[in-house]
């Protein structure tokens, strides 16, 4: 069982460069604000897998276009189900076709946070 998420309820993304500062995503659901916690995810990465892996906070699909993160409780699926989604408004980080923002995810992810995902591909 998962939460689905679609990408284009995201609202920010956060890196944590500056120190005490969360790494993860925040996205508005059906009953408000939702965080993905990277930190949070990475521990229950470990568990789940058995593995002493710090790093990885998921896994990744590039065929089915999602990211399914560790969160606490019931995982979360974040799905990037939309053919194109537009930054009109400067207030989304994602923007472009479906695969550019998977792959702003993924590097983002990669080059911007201490974290991983896993490939399923």
């Amino acid at each position: 069982m998962e939460i689905i998420v679609y990408d284009h309820k995201i609202k920010a993304i956060n890196g944590g460069l500056k120190e005490n500062q969360w790494n993860g995503i925040l996205y508005k659901g059906k009953n408000g604000w939702h965080e993905i916690d990277f930190e949070i995810c990475a521990q229950n990465y470990q568990r789940e897998h058995n593995t002493q892996s710090a790093k990885c906070v998921g896994d990744r699909n590039s065929i089915e276009w999602y990211f399914l993160f560790y969160t606490s409780g019931i995982k979360t699926k974040l799905v990037f189900k939309k053919r194109f989604v537009f930054d009109f408004f400067g207030g989304k980080f994602l923007s472009g076709s479906k695969q550019h923002r998977f792959l702003q995810l993924e590097k983002f992810i990669f080059q911007d946070t201490k974290y991983t995902t896993y490939d399923l591909t």
